[in-house]
């Protein structure tokens, strides 16, 4: 369960499993087959065949059960429930058994936890994180839910959202199951951080019925379908990208009066001419104007290279680096401290985060001394009164997403941190509001942190979100715009924002 503050207390062992349906169709299996083998994962498999038994301490009590068995669903027997309930248990964890119904479902503190892959909102059933790539949905859902008595039903304990594999329902799995083996200790922990009345109080609130069809795997004929649209599609796809490739450029656009909850104004976007574009192209853009010169700090990837480092645009200059390391560097956040400059760009090929301060600001900085000891994507700042706060996007196994997950940490000091992990971590689990895509900043005396919305594609279009409360104990935010990329010059996304006093920079993603 990935957790220091819980123990495994007891196992149930059903002594005659049933399967919960019928076979699986044979094309099904064969298109499973061969998903499996050819995207064959080179990070921990998450359905490795391994024995319970094998990770169990030699200690842990055993109970053996025979439930009795209705056409879908399991009760379990009096006298094996009242040796549940004698052992005092939080919670239970369904891994096997059908669906299960009685008196069971109240035999811990806090009921049975089941885990489903999928968005129950649209997917019930199965197979798990099947659907979503054969239907080309955007999305791929997956919850700990806690069982009710009806099917499908429970309160929604904790919920995740990825980006759905466009290729490999193999590959959307293992990410999807990998995302969903630490969602058990999250909600242990918040309920161990003294937040179980809170807790229980936004279990209560929920009411809404799943109304979703329930799904099987599809028949011979829905197979053949299925696959033949999955394989000319995505050979569009990769035709298209093998004719244009990614491109991003800067771009400004007047801030003038701009209402934070109001689209911007694309009447006039002004891209910044890069002298190299053949070669290189500019993104994650960091600007700053001072009295009487305006610059920015940018990403310059380098396209033979397949690396990033950091150059400095002026107006009315040449652009030059600044900063290069052996890993890819990008997203040049700059911060100021006490008159002195600083700039803590990503750096998550190194494995950890560097901060380098500034000799003869904008041109000359030091090198760069550990910040953060993590890998960390995206690093952003923000300082209150009870000190300094570093929003990342963090990846809770090798085999997740960089882009779904964001975790926040906290140190007093600025000159040698030591950063504390927010209780909530992480505290936001959806790839449409995760990653950090600029500096937070207050407007109208409001906090607001612009995140990548990346459902569609990796820099797909941004989203501003409210800062409601940010301390030691909580953070909450709430949604106040979405910025959508605007439809010309062949643009189809955009990843970050920042401002002076009167631009926005922004930069926006095309295929050329």
């Amino acid at each position: 369960m990935h957790t220091q503050f819980a123990e495994i207390g007891l196992l149930i062992v059903n002594q005659r499993p049933k399967p919960s349906g019928n076979p699986s169709p044979f094309l099904y299996k064969t298109y499973r087959k061969i998903d499996r083998i050819l995207f064959k994962t080179e990070l921990e498999d998450a359905f490795t065949n391994e024995s319970i038994f094998s990770v169990l301490d030699k200690s842990t009590k055993q109970l053996q059960v025979i439930p009795v068995q209705k056409k879908f669903s399991d009760y379990i027997q009096a006298e094996d429930i009242a040796q549940i309930k004698s052992q005092n248990l939080d919670i239970l964890l369904r891994f096997g058994f059908r669906i299960l119904k009685g008196e069971i479902l109240n035999s811990a503190k806090y009921g049975i936890w089941s885990f489903h892959h999928g968005d129950p909102e649209y997917y019930r059933g199965g197979p798990p994180a099947f659907w979503e790539v054969m239907n080309a949905q955007n999305l791929t859902g997956s919850v700990l839910m806690q069982l009710s008595e009806s099917l499908d039903q429970g309160k929604i304990l904790y919920q995740s959202w990825s980006q759905t594999d466009p290729l490999s329902v193999q590959r959307n799995a293992n990410r999807t199951f990998w995302t969903s083996a630490f969602f058990v200790s999250r909600v242990l922990n918040q309920i161990r951080h003294g937040r179980e009345q809170n807790w229980l109080n936004q279990l209560e609130k929920q009411n809404t019925p799943i109304k979703s069809q329930l799904l099987a795997p599809p028949n011979t004929l829905k197979m053949a379908q299925l696959w033949a649209k999955l394989l000319i599609r995505n050979l569009k796809r990769k035709i298209q990208e093998s004719i244009k490739k990614p491109h991003w450029e800067v771009g400004l656009v007047k801030r003038e009066e701009w209402d934070i909850s109001q689209p911007l104004n694309w009447d006039n976007i002004n891209i910044l001419e890069n002298p190299n574009s053949s070669k290189t192209f500019w993104a994650d853009p960091f600007p700053i104007k001072t009295a009487d010169r305006t610059f920015a700090f940018l990403e310059e990837w380098d396209k033979k290279k397949k690396k990033g480092r950091i150059s400095l645009w002026e107006k009315g200059k040449e652009p030059k680096a600044i900063l290069e390391e052996p890993w890819h560097l990008s997203y040049p956040f700059l911060w100021k401290e006490k008159e002195q400059f600083y700039l803590i760009p990503e750096s998550a090929a190194a494995g950890k985060l560097y901060r380098y301060e500034a000799l003869d600001f904008p041109d000359s900085w030091k090198p760069g001394e550990e910040f953060f000891p993590g890998e960390a994507f995206d690093p952003t700042i923000w300082k209150t009164d009870e000190g300094y706060w570093l929003f990342v996007n963090q990846k809770a196994h090798p085999a997740c997403s960089p882009f779904d997950e964001l975790y926040l940490y906290f140190s007093e000091s600025w000159e040698k941190p030591e950063w504390k992990s927010h209780p909530q971590n992480p505290i936001v689990s959806d790839v449409r509001k995760s990653r950090p895509t600029g500096s937070l900043f207050v407007h109208d005396g409001k906090l607001y942190r612009p995140t990548q919305d990346s459902e569609l594609r990796y820099g797909h279009r941004i989203r501003i979100q409210e800062v409601i409360q940010l301390d030691r104990n909580t953070y909450r935010e709430q949604e106040a715009n979405i910025l959508n990329p605007p439809l010309k010059n062949g643009i189809l996304g955009m990843h970050t924002i920042n401002f002076t006093e009167d631009i926005v920079y922004l930069d926006f993603y095309s295929r050329r």
